[in-house]
């Protein structure tokens, strides 16, 4: 590891660890935060993949320039560094996680199990998108490529279009994911900018995801179900020891074991709210690392010391070092917009069309994030500008109705948006086009969940 990332990951584990600090003792360090946080920007904005490289330096740029040219005090600058702190935190937190998958040989289990015993395509489908919304909350784009792996070689040649099939039963279950699931960046990012808290989110979130978890296996067996397989599947692996019923029991215990973890994050977060301990981010940490350090234990055993720290050092810290830098950059953009009185501005400009926002905002704010990711603008993007905008009107709505709303729209855009992470993958994977994913594949199952979630949301009202 170079010198560069070395500098790096010390800021990165600075920054977490005061911030785990700060929520114990119950003092704010922001000038340490902000000291950190600089120093991961600085180290590693010129060095940047292609995905984030352009939006995060044209929002430092912008961001900087604003401040310089408002003469905004030091203040300014280390509020816009700690503003997106905590979704940075977030993403290292839930790193642990991903420790646990790979120590504890979850993906080759989850492969093993789904090249066995699946008779019906329309069965397929169903246990494709669940998994993919189960595994999505722990592995994030990691589990479209074990998914992919673990399924492509069991349908291949036995169903027609099996690339197609594939792409949408992972984009229905995984873009589902983005609208309760703890840890994700829409939800927290939507939870901040609308000011909702856990309990509050958490039950009407996860009935939209449920909703549309339940549209997508009707769709299925509608689609798919009077179609079956042209052959049976023949395993090529000839050195394979294990008897077929126990890989399938091993396959279905790691997946119930990750559904486990899941529910005991959400269980975690919603008691320690109960009990008043810290905000909305600080709880999700919390329990996020406590149970993933549990979970690692628990798989590693007597290995936990020569195993977790390399792998967290060299390959999980530095993982999401990309996404870390770009929120950064959005902080520094959202506090020079502040400061300087631009989202003033806009709010008040919105406020000519109070009447178009009072009647329309709930199923026009969806489209608007679908709308601008479709020209290349990033969902979180979406939320930092347009979010504290919706929140500084008078509209008939609550902010959960709004937050919804919101989350609702990114995970839309994820499935539709030829920019998206999730249909780049797929596409790379598939040899599909993004466009052929985007609008002859998922589009119509997307309209109709659009429309039936409007609808729940409508009747939402706390």
């Amino acid at each position: 590891m170079n010198l560069r990332r070395t500098i790096s990951n010390i800021a990165l584990m600075m920054l977490f660890i005061i911030y785990i600090a700060g929520l114990f003792t119950g003092k704010q360090f922001n000038v340490f935060t902000a000291s950190a946080g600089a120093a991961v920007l600085v180290l590693n904005l010129p060095y940047m993949g292609k995905t984030f490289r352009l939006p995060a330096w044209i929002f430092c740029g912008l961001g900087i320039l604003i401040l310089l040219i408002s003469g905004a005090p030091a203040k300014s600058w280390a509020d816009g560094i700690n503003s997106m702190m905590k979704t940075v935190i977030i993403l290292i937190a839930v790193q642990m996680l991903s420790i646990a998958i790979k120590a504890g040989g979850y993906e080759n289990a989850v492969s093993n199990y789904m090249n066995r015993g699946i008779k019906k395509v329309s069965v397929l489908f169903i246990i494709l998108l669940l998994l993919s919304h189960l595994l999505a909350g722990v592995m994030s784009l990691g589990s479209v490529v074990i998914i992919l792996s673990a399924v492509m070689p069991a349908i291949k040649g036995r169903i027609d279009k099996e690339n197609r099939f594939a792409a949408e039963a992972i984009t229905i279950g995984y873009c589902t994911l983005f609208l309760w699931a703890p840890g994700t960046v829409t939800v927290l990012m939507s939870m901040q900018v609308f000011e909702l808290g856990w309990s509050q989110y958490f039950v009407p979130a996860f009935m939209l995801a449920v909703l549309g978890l339940a549209m997508g296996c009707v769709w299925g067996i509608i689609r798919y179900g009077k179609i079956r397989f042209n052959n049976e599947f023949i395993n090529a692996d000839s050195t394979e020891t294990t008897c077929p019923a126990a890989n399938d029991f091993s396959g279905r215990r790691k997946i119930a074991e990750m559904a486990l973890v899941m529910t005991i994050i959400v269980v975690g977060i919603t008691a320690l709210e109960r009990l008043g301990f810290s905000n909305a981010t600080g709880r999700m940490i919390v329990v996020s690392v406590s149970v993933a350090l549990i979970w690692v234990v628990l798989v590693t055993k007597n290995k936990f010391i020569s195993i977790v720290p390399g792998i967290w050092w060299n390959e999980k810290l530095p993982n999401n070092v990309d996404l870390y830098t770009f929120f950064l950059s959005m902080g520094m953009f959202s506090a020079a917009v502040s400061y300087s009185g631009i989202e003033r501005r806009l709010i008040d400009l919105c406020g000519y069309y109070q009447g178009f926002f009072e009647m329309w905002v709930l199923p026009a704010l969806p489209l608007l994030i679908i709308g601008l990711s479709l020209v290349g603008i990033h969902p979180f993007i979406s939320v930092l500008v347009v979010g504290p905008v919706l929140m500084g009107m008078h509209l008939p709505v609550s902010p959960l109705q709004l937050g919804l709303a919101m989350s609702l729209g990114c995970g839309l855009s994820y499935m539709v948006s030829p920019f998206a992470g999730l249909i780049l993958t797929l596409a790379g994977n598939l040899k599909l086009s993004p466009a052929d994913i985007c609008f002859k594949i998922n589009l119509r199952f997307a309209v109709l969940y659009y429309a039936a979630a409007e609808l729940l949301i409508h009747f939402i009202r706390h």
